[in-house]
């Protein structure tokens, strides 16, 4: 499975990654680039994902590497 990360401004691809395609091989993927992209950055970043990354344990993730999410949310009734 392929994975990238982009830049919102240009659409620029600063990360790809190739990966086992597994039920969470997409979020494990985020993770893994956000932190090799940018290590220990003290400013803070944001990522943008669709609802499929709308889960309590990834958003988590995030926030504690200083990320801020934009991701869609599931809709829940």
């Amino acid at each position: 499975m392929g994975h990238a990360l982009m830049e919102n401004r240009n659409g620029s691809i600063v990360h790809s990654d190739l990966t086992q395609a597994a039920g969470l091989a997409e979020r494990k993927a985020a993770l893994d680039m956000i932190h090799h992209h940018s290590p220990g950055s003290s400013r803070r970043l944001t990522l943008g994902a669709d609802k499929g990354y709308d889960a309590a344990g990834f958003i988590a993730d995030l926030r504690q590497a200083c990320v801020t999410p934009h991701v869609a949310q599931k809709l829940r009734y």
